[in-house]
């Protein structure tokens, strides 16, 4: 029989943080892009939020961090009352998601026939260019960075869950990739997608799992 080869990082103590974005909200499949508009879920969202606090139940959990926005803090919730030490979410304004400003509730269609020269400033300077009335994803990711810094200081070496939100996921996992913001797009965040990044005690990120699909189980 083959001897199982262990890798020294499973004999590290490290912080796991499970990262999830929120389930599919009302207006999705239409094509409406949302960022501080408070979006309901679908039915379908629902199903799978249920399905996600049933899978957190697994894991004994330190902290459940979500948004202010209820397609994220109603996932958080359902993830709190199925842990056997119920646990009060850490509800964060600042892990919203990128502000849309006056783009809010349009679909890319609408976005590209009524803003033509704004959408083309934002593709020549993806970080940097602020939505009217909305943000930047510098300003995102300045406001979202400093919350995982601190929740992985406060918790090392224990299990965090996060329901955040597609740009806020994609900000932050970019980041741990060391990649410049204009590439955020080239990480997919799927509705109620998983992501598994461990951190270990000198700071070193490991992504374990990216955009990982949610099983309706």
């Amino acid at each position: 029989m083959a001897r199982k080869v262990h890798s020294p990082f499973e004999r590290m103590e490290y912080t796991r943080i499970y990262l999830w974005r929120h389930p599919i909200v009302r207006g999705a499949i239409d094509g409406q892009v949302f960022g501080h508009y408070d979006a309901g879920l679908t039915r379908e969202g629902k199903d799978q939020g249920d399905v996600i606090a049933r899978r957190m139940a697994r894991y004994k959990l330190a902290a459940i961090y979500c948004s202010d926005l209820q397609r994220s803090m109603l996932v958080a919730e359902a993830v709190a009352r199925a842990q056997a030490l119920r646990r009060k979410p850490k509800v964060t304004p600042a892990l919203r998601e990128l502000s849309l400003g006056v783009w809010e509730g349009m679909t890319f269609e609408e976005i590209r026939k009524k803003y033509p020269k704004e959408l083309e400033a934002r593709y020549k300077d993806l970080a940097n260019f602020t939505i009217e009335g909305g943000e930047s994803l510098e300003q995102l990711a300045a406001r979202v960075i400093p919350v995982f810094q601190e929740m992985i200081a406060k918790y090392k070496g224990k299990q965090i869950c996060v329901i955040a939100h597609g740009g806020v996921n994609r900000v932050f996992l970019t980041k741990l990739m060391g990649a410049p913001l204009d590439r955020v797009f080239r990480v997919d965040q799927q509705y109620a997608c998983l992501n598994v990044i461990d951190v270990f005690p000198d700071g070193v990120p490991l992504i374990k799992r990216l955009n990982e699909p949610l099983d309706l189980e």
